[in-house]
């Protein structure tokens, strides 16, 4: 038993190693050096969404049944061979190639590393609130990413170039494998009829019993998205605010600060505010934060990217928590899979308008577009779930 509650701590690791790449704070600059405007920007990542749409459901599908320690390992296998393309591309064809392996990836990781939490304290009989520990796992995450931010300024400082970062990321993208094959298969419940059975019973539980739980995967999918689509604006917008390159790394470990920190108390903003609030804190931020980058044009905007950060530490651990809840063991990989799915679907339609537009007619334009947009989506998604508000914490 003591071996499988170690599964906690591990995942934690994963997570912090996962996102540990020095790469990202000038992943733009990175693009652009190999000849990407903001508009093939969007589209090879586009591409990369793709990739998680089609390998989403299957990748958690294939967790459910085959189990959530062999799903981790092919994915840690897959992100350091995507990340090793990345160091050894010099154009857009095997960028493209890397993303749709980082894609299949990614999709294996992202419902199984949450559905192998719940398994595990439930299969230890834990006391520890899940909620807590779904918060502490993104906080790990998002703290990850932020050191190796820190840590990509001073090697740009020490006069590293964009290609050392990106070579140094692909040696650092394969540490996820060897604590993912230390992992143990904790017990649970399986599905024991035919694919087709399992998938109408998966359908008919997720969009036809609950109204409430169609409303959450509603939520996951726009406000994931928003969230995205800020990430991939922030380094456009510095260099629009004409900072140095030098400092992206401390901004980009900053705003992953600003996310782990509002994941990690995600769950004590919500006891102290109720879920009501969260819920309108949650639609309110990228609405703000989409307007605040298309009208302010000094340093103090940079405050903008942080809002678009605490809305992910809040809605990863709020909205996920809110749905692990809701489903069993059985098929809990799968859901989650159906909601990063929805998530992808959602960026793939809306990412290559957005960079249009910033490449036609520039960032603040829009970004008051899509400001406008979240604005309206917040009356048609959010609104209906906040008047479920009694039974969003109903076990």
């Amino acid at each position: 038993m003591r071996n499988i509650e170690q599964n906690i701590n591990k995942i934690y690791a994963i997570k912090f190693f996962a996102m540990f790449l020095v790469l990202m704070p000038v992943i733009i600059p990175f693009f652009n050096s190999l000849g990407l405007n903001m508009e093939k920007i969007f589209i090879l990542l586009s591409v990369f969404s793709v990739s998680c749409f089609i390998f989403e459901v299957p990748s958690g599908y294939v967790s459910d049944l085959f189990g959530r320690k062999n799903a981790l390992i092919l994915a840690a296998i897959l992100r350091g061979i995507g990340f090793t393309l990345f160091a050894l591309a010099s154009d857009f064809k095997l960028l493209f190639v890397a993303e749709i392996i980082l894609g299949a990836a990614v999709s294996l990781q992202s419902g199984t590393d949450t559905s192998l939490i719940y398994d595990t304290l439930i299969a230890t009989n834990s006391k520890k609130a899940q909620i807590k520990i779904l918060g502490k796992s993104i906080y790990f995450l998002t703290i990850g990413e932020g050191i190796a931010s820190l840590l990509a300024s001073l090697l740009m400082y020490l006069s590293f170039s964009v290609d050392h970062l990106v070579t140094v990321s692909a040696y650092m993208s394969w540490i996820p494998l060897f604590i993912a094959v230390t992992l143990v298969e904790p017990p649970r419940q399986l599905m024991e009829s035919g694919h087709k059975e399992n998938f109408k019973l998966i359908f008919t539980k997720l969009f036809k019993e609950e109204r409430l739980l169609r409303y959450i995967l509603l939520n996951m999918v726009v406000y994931f998205a928003a969230t995205m689509l800020g990430v991939w604006i922030f380094q456009k917008y510095w260099q629009a605010l004409h900072i140095p390159i030098v400092y992206f790394g401390i901004l980009w470990a900053l705003s992953n600060f600003v996310a782990g920190i509002f994941s990690k108390r995600a769950h004590k903003f919500e006891k102290e505010w109720g879920s009501s609030m969260a819920l309108v804190v949650i639609g309110t931020l990228p609405i703000i934060s989409f307007f605040g980058v298309a009208l302010v044009d000094h340093l103090i905007g940079v405050i903008f990217c942080f809002m678009f950060q605490a809305c992910r530490g809040l809605g990863q651990v709020l909205l996920k928590d809110a749905l692990n809840k809701r489903v069993t063991g059985d098929f809990r990989a799968t859901a989650n899979s159906i909601g990063q799915m929805g998530t992808r679907i959602f960026f793939v339609i809306v990412s290559p308008a957005y960079g249009y537009l910033i490449d036609k007619y520039g960032l603040s334009f829009a970004s008051q577009i899509f400001g406008g947009f979240y604005f309206i989506l917040f009356f048609l998604i959010m609104v209906p779930i906040l008047k479920q508000k009694a039974n969003f914490q109903k076990l």
